[in-house]
């Protein structure tokens, strides 16, 4: 169970099983003051493919856009969240094109997860359908779930067997202005957006109020992290994002190091724990949620089951 940061216990118990919640964000006046940042920000768009505001080489953008969103999404926060510390946002866009697929990944450690929470609030300013590029999500792939470190010079614990997390990912299609809530930890990915229009979304973070900020530097040819202390607003202080995450930090200072061994997992294990991952979700394996009520008799059923194998053995 992650340290409690929601105001409901309802969301706060939802998002502790899930790793992720889904709930209305924002209204029609916010999402529409949004839309004119985003344009009044970005008056070129490329020709085609993923974007994130992080990836600006532009310091003065970053800070505008996401002193924009932190204050447009204050009143949401404060009737969601307790004990939180924002610590920025940035807008997401996908212009059509095959170039505008999100491969499937998480989002790196950058609280003390034993103790702290780290979530990630997707919003879009666009209605989400299937084709225009919904994000989506792998329930029950949280930290609680499995406990791994992620950073740029690490792979993922799925990695080489992406395939297998495509099959059990879960497209959330909803509104603008609704949030998709989740824990850092929690797998998710993106497909091209192949409808005619720009995706638009926003990406914010919450943290436990007071968290101290982290950022890994897995040493080279070494089972070995380096760990430094960031500052709140790390994640849009790159001035080269794509080149800068894979180097040794500029930013932050240094405080030690900690061998570490990334769980590595065969393709059947990685099956199987895919599936529990989803079952402890409340979910079956083809992606449909279980019924509380069908949940608890097959609860029973199998634990029937379970003691008459274990008296026959």
């Amino acid at each position: 169970m992650s340290k409690r940061i929601f105001k409901s216990d309802e969301h706060q118990q939802l998002f502790d099983k899930q790793g992720y919640i889904s709930l209305p964000f924002i209204g029609a006046e916010e999402v529409a003051h949004l839309n004119q940042v985003f344009d009044e920000l970005h008056p070129d768009l490329n020709t085609g493919g993923f974007f994130s505001g992080s990836y600006s080489s532009d310091i003065d953008y970053k800070k505008k856009a996401s002193t924009e969103i932190v204050k447009a999404f204050s009143r949401a926060y404060e009737e969601t969240f307790t004990d939180y510390t924002p610590f920025g946002g940035a807008f997401l866009y996908k212009v059509p094109g095959a170039s505008s697929e999100l491969a499937a990944h998480q989002d790196w450690t950058i609280v003390d997860e034993t103790k702290n929470v780290a979530l990630n609030c997707w919003v879009p300013l666009t209605d989400i359908t299937i084709d225009n590029g919904p994000i989506m999500i792998m329930p029950g792939s949280q930290y609680t779930n499995f406990p791994v470190i992620r950073c740029p010079t690490l792979p993922f614990f799925f990695s080489g067997n992406d395939d297998l997390v495509l099959q059990n990912l879960i497209p959330m299609i909803v509104p603008a202005g609704t949030a998709v809530i989740l824990n850092q930890s929690v797998i998710h990915y993106s497909p091209q957006n192949k409808s005619s229009n720009v995706r638009k979304a926003i990406t914010a973070g919450i943290k436990s109020k007071g968290a101290q900020m982290y950022f890994h530097y897995k040493v080279p040819d070494k089972n070995e992290l380096e760990i430094f202390e960031m500052d709140d607003d790390f994640l849009i202080s790159f001035k080269d994002f794509g080149n800068d995450i894979g180097k040794r930090p500029y930013l932050g200072k240094s405080v030690g190091f900690e061998n570490y061994e990334l769980p590595k997992l065969n393709r059947e294990e990685l099956h199987l724990k895919l599936e529990k991952m989803k079952k402890m979700a409340g979910f079956k394996s083809n992606g449909q949620k279980t019924s509380g009520l069908v949940a608890s008799i097959k609860s029973v059923f199998q634990n029937l089951f379970a003691g008459q194998r274990l008296i026959e053995e």
